[in-house]
């Protein structure tokens, strides 16, 4: 689920991919939401939380309706669209000196890069979930930027600092997370495959019997590259 704005941590090609697709996928979301609720014979119970986010899609989705081409692309940048924010200045970042017309192309398409931002934390609405993101800028300044969807996009080495979070218990295999059978058993995965003869993608089993599970570079047989992450997601 997206909401926007939209906050993307990072400066590669993947972050430029990222912060595109997620703002392009934003509008598809809403409006399919739209057509589904249309259809309802009745109205779902919604509690409060899912009552506000079906009220803010269906409130996208008509606009976006009614919209032109061009004034599409301003209700998504009005509703805080979507913003790639980046350590460094953007000449520096890996996106820009592996592929500059790539950078260029995005901010055509409405993507806003901000520079010189170092994240320092997240903060959360009273349902739990991320409103805006905390930075401390090149001049050691503090900076927010509203935020209801945080995609992260930085970094070559498999990011396991979750486990390290207080209340979260996850076990780790290395610097990769420990995955787990149906039975929530310890497993190993086969490393560096991406065509493993068994697919193990089961992170953590839960007291009430509910998994979480894990894929891309957390995974030790889908780390490495998109094309693994991808496949790994399938």
């Amino acid at each position: 689920q997206i909401r926007l704005p939209i906050v993307v941590i990072g400066g590669g090609l993947t972050a430029i991919d990222t912060a595109t697709e997620s703002l392009a996928y934003y509008a598809i979301q809403v409006e399919k939401f739209l057509a589904r609720y249309e259809a309802l014979d009745e109205r779902p119970f919604w509690n409060a939380e899912e009552q506000a986010i079906a009220q803010e899609f269906i409130a996208h989705a008509r606009a976006l309706r009614s919209a032109s081409p061009s004034e599409r692309l301003s209700l998504l940048k009005s509703w805080g669209g979507s913003t790639i924010a980046y350590r460094r200045r953007m000449i520096d970042s890996p996106s820009y000196t592996l592929n500059h017309e790539e950078v260029e192309k995005a901010l055509e398409e409405g993507i806003t890069f901000a520079e010189g931002l170092s994240p320092t934390r997240i903060e959360v609405d009273e349902f739990g979930h991320a409103r805006a993101v905390q930075f401390i800028n090149s001049e050691k300044q503090p900076i927010v930027l509203p935020a209801r969807s945080v995609l992260i996009a930085a970094g070559t080495q498999p990011n396991t600092v979750l486990a390290r979070e207080e209340g979260v218990s996850l076990a780790l295999d290395g610097k990769y997370f420990q995955a787990c059978d149906e039975n929530g058993v310890p497993v190993k995965p086969e490393r560096h495959s991406a065509k493993p003869k068994d697919v193990q993608v089961l992170l953590h089993r839960r007291p009430d019997g509910r998994f979480m599970s894990f894929f891309g570079d957390l995974h030790p047989s889908y780390f490495g590259n998109v094309v693994k992450a991808m496949g790994s997601a399938k």
